[in-house]
C-alpha cells in the first residue's frame, strides 16, 4: 500500500512539474495595470435621537416624531426608504419618573444624499430643538458598478502596456495566461471627530451659503497579468 501511495505522489508531482514547465517555456510578458477613482459620497448617514422628559413642557415622543418626519419630508428625505429606527431594544427605553428625568428616547438612522441636504437637515433639527444629531458614515449608492468599472480599467491598462511593449519588440500580443488581482475598495467611511466638528460649524453658517465637503471615497485596483507573445 505504501508503495502504491508513493508512486501516486510521484506521478502527481511529475504532472504538476510538467504543467509548470510548459507554462515557463512559453514566451510571455508580465505587466501590471492600475486604476483608481475618487468620488464624493452621495449617501450620508446620521443618528437622530429625540427624548421625552418629565417636566412642565413635556412633549411626547409621538408628537416629536410627527414633527420631525414633517421637517425631513420638507427637505426631500424619503421617509419610507431613508429613515428607520436604529434599535428598538436599546433606543426605546423607560426610566424612573423623577423631576426633569428622561422618560423615553428614540433614535433614527437617516440618510441624506448631499451636503446641501445635510445642511438643510441641521437647520431643521435646530429649529425643532433637537440637539442629538450625529453623522456616522458615508458611502456610494452605485458602489458595485464603480468597483467593476475600476477593475475593468485596471485590466485594460495592463493590456495596453503589454501591447506597447510587444509592439516595440516586433511581437504580437496573445491571450492572457495568468491574472492576479488586488483591490482596495472601502465600501464606506466612518466619519471622524474632525468632520463632525466641521458639520457643527457648517450648521451655524448654513444661512451664509457655507457648503461643507466630505473626504472622497477612493477606489483602487491593481492587476498583474501575463500575456503570451506571438
Amino acid at each position: 500500500m505504501k508503495k502504491v501511495i508513493a508512486v501516486a505522489l510521484m506521478l502527481g508531482c511529475a504532472s504538476l512539474f510538467s504543467q509548470e514547465k510548459g507554462f515557463i517555456e512559453q514566451n510571455y510578458i508580465e505587466v501590471s495595470g492600475r486604476a483608481e477613482k475618487e468620488l464624493s459620497p452621495d449617501e450620508i448617514y446620521l443618528d437622530i435621537t429625540i427624548t421625552e422628559k418629565d417636566n412642565r413642557g413635556k412633549v411626547s415622543i409621538e408628537r416629536q416624531e410627527k414633527s420631525l418626519f414633517k421637517r425631513l419630508s420638507s427637505i426631500g428625505v424619503d421617509l419610507d426608504k431613508h429613515v428607520q429606527i436604529s434599535d428598538m431594544s436599546s433606543s426605546l427605553e423607560k426610566y424612573l419618573l423623577r423631576k426633569n428625568s428622561v422618560l423615553m428616547t428614540k433614535t433614527y438612522v437617516v440618510m441624506v444624499k448631499s451636503t446641501a441636504q445635510l445642511t438643510a437637515l441641521f437647520e431643521q433639527t435646530e429649529q425643532e430643538g433637537i440637539t442629538d444629531v450625529k453623522i456616522t458614515r458615508t458611502s456610494l449608492s452605485n458602489f458595485d458598478q464603480i468597483s467593476r468599472d475600476v477593475m475593468a480599467e485596471a485590466a485594460l491598462n495592463a493590456k495596453l502596456s503589454a501591447g506597447s511593449i510587444a509592439g516595440a519588440l516586433g511581437r504580437g500580443l496573445g491571450k492572457a495566461l495568468y491574472v492576479q488581482s488586488y483591490a482596495s475598495f472601502p465600501r464606506s467611511y466612518r466619519v471622524n471627530t474632525a468632520v463632525k466638528a466641521m458639520m457643527d460649524t457648517s450648521a451655524e453658517f448654513a444661512g451664509e451659503g457655507f457648503m461643507p465637503d466630505f473626504q472622497k471615497i477612493k477606489l483602487e485596483h491593481q492587476v498583474i497579468v501575463r500575456f503570451a507573445l506571438e
